[in-house]
């Protein structure tokens, strides 16, 4: 069953003002949201934040999901980093977590062999903001050798990004459609798509674009409010054209 997510740093400006992600799953609950993806970059004491979110989540039967600003490959090699973070995520109870590509452009190694996923946890790639790791192009051949190694490796559609990397949102959601695992909603507006914003302003069409991806996969709010009620209105918005509100 799909579930509606905010990611925090639809509470950005409360993390710079010293917050801890912890509070964040109360707000998430009253929203009516289905879980949380925490930010890596956004914590302060990782261990002691970790236990509180994992405790906290299972109390009030929300979902976790990891967000790391890192890469998979760097300079064409696995990121020694992966295993640090897969033992964080262990810590935090979580579902999915979120990496970039990065360079798998100049990779040459056995993913099955290099690349261990541990058991009961989902690993899924987004397009971001990069040359290297931003375009559909290497995005579609990882995720291609990543399915023909026998690699349990996902990916997550982020809608905005497609606006900032000069590529067609609706084109690129049928070329990545059989690997979506999950998404992240936000639109963009301004001059070279700089600027995030709510979803019925912005120029990208994400009613066509949820009609292409997979129907039942999580979708995860992700762009700065800083009021509860447009996030609630934003969260009613996705769930009323799914048919659930």
């Amino acid at each position: 069953m799909m579930q509606y997510i905010l990611n925090t740093w639809i509470f950005v400006d409360r993390v710079l003002n010293g917050e801890s992600q912890v509070a964040f799953l109360d707000d998430a609950n009253e929203l009516g949201a289905d879980g949380v993806e925490v930010r890596y970059e956004y914590f302060t004491d990782r261990a002691t934040e970790a236990t509180a979110i994992r405790v906290k989540a299972a109390n009030l039967g929300l979902t976790i999901n990891l967000s790391v600003p890192d890469e998979v490959f760097v300079q064409g090699q696995v990121n020694q980093k992966l295993d640090e973070y897969f033992n964080f995520a262990k810590q935090l109870g979580v579902t999915k977590i979120k990496f970039n590509l990065g360079d798998f452009t100049q990779y040459t190694g056995d993913l099955a062999h290099d690349l261990l996923i541990p058991a009961g946890l989902t690993v899924n790639i987004e397009n971001d903001q990069t040359v290297i790791s931003g375009h559909s192009a290497p995005i579609l051949k990882f995720l291609a050798a990543a399915q023909g190694a026998q690699v349990p490796v996902g990916y997550v559609y982020d809608l905005g990004n497609w606006a900032v990397m000069g590529e067609d949102a609706t084109e690129t959601a049928r070329l990545l459609a059989p690997y979506v695992d999950y998404i992240h909603l936000k639109n963009m507006q301004g001059a070279e798509n700089a600027v995030t914003t709510d979803l019925n302003v912005g120029k990208l069409d994400w009613h066509q674009v949820l009609d292409i991806l997979p129907r039942d996969i999580d979708i995860a709010i992700e762009f700065p409010i800083t009021e509860t009620q447009h996030i609630a209105q934003q969260l009613a918005l996705v769930k009323a054209y799914k048919g659930d509100f």
